[in-house]
């Protein structure tokens, strides 16, 4: 593959289902899992660069920690997978303390070091599948009517049930291509630069994505409103 990948997930989130390979104690499987689910079957060597473990609060480190737990490994990739699960968000903390919004948040920069300007990361959104196997608590599918009467069926994705400084980069193409139906906005094309996939999907098909995140990046960014910062 030859890209440096960056992951950031909830370590210890188990709301995922249950992974066959990688569990604790056969009973259930954590979000860290998956990720080592990637490293060992669609990434090879030091091409995923794994985020640390989240048991720390980051409130009591803030840039501290961020420059010598992130900025590193995120500076050494060109791709960050954002790995979606049920419970990534910890509803008693400000988002800016917790460790998937500051990963984001510093993917998406554009910093100065030895000489040298790095570019945002490009941006993948997978969706883990939660306990019962289902995606619907962030992406699901349902039929809309356009004016001409005829039924499309339409994935619709739950930006409210993530960070903001996830949801705010998706839909954020400046000039998107869409039509009305029933009231309702449909994207044409890539109309986020966080590009949405289920599990289920990127395992099957990773180049795909990594590719399409990659060309977003170099190709196409200036297409899109990034929100950079933590609200």
């Amino acid at each position: 593959m030859g890209k440096k990948i960056f992951v950031s997930y909830k370590y210890a989130d188990d709301n995922v289902a249950f992974l066959e390979e990688y569990n604790h104690f056969g009973l259930y499987s954590t979000a860290r899992n998956y990720v080592d689910y990637l490293q060992d079957h669609n990434f090879s060597g030091d091409d995923l660069n794994k985020a640390e473990n989240d048991n720390e609060d980051l409130s009591k480190f803030k840039d501290t920690t961020i420059k010598s737990k992130l900025r590193d490994k995120i500076w050494d990739s060109s791709i960050t997978l954002v790995l979606i699960s049920p419970n990534m968000q910890d509803i008693l903390k400000k988002e800016e303390d917790q460790w998937i919004p500051w990963e984001v948040s510093y993917s998406l920069r554009t910093e100065r070091r030895n000489d040298k300007n790095s570019l945002p990361n490009g941006m993948i959104a997978v969706i883990l599948p939660d306990k019962s196997g289902s995606y619907s608590y962030f992406t699901y599918h349902h039929n809309l009517v356009d004016d001409d009467g005829k039924t499309h069926n339409v994935r619709v994705i739950n930006t409210d049930n993530t960070f903001e400084i996830i949801g705010n980069n998706m839909f954020n193409q400046k000039e998107p291509d869409y039509d009305i139906m029933q009231g309702q906005k449909v994207y044409h094309g890539e109309c986020s630069y966080i590009i949405a996939v289920s599990w289920e999907d990127f395992i099957k098909d990773t180049d795909t994505y990594i590719n399409r995140a990659t060309d977003l990046k170099e190709n196409s960014i200036d297409e899109y409103d990034l929100q950079k910062k933590l609200k």
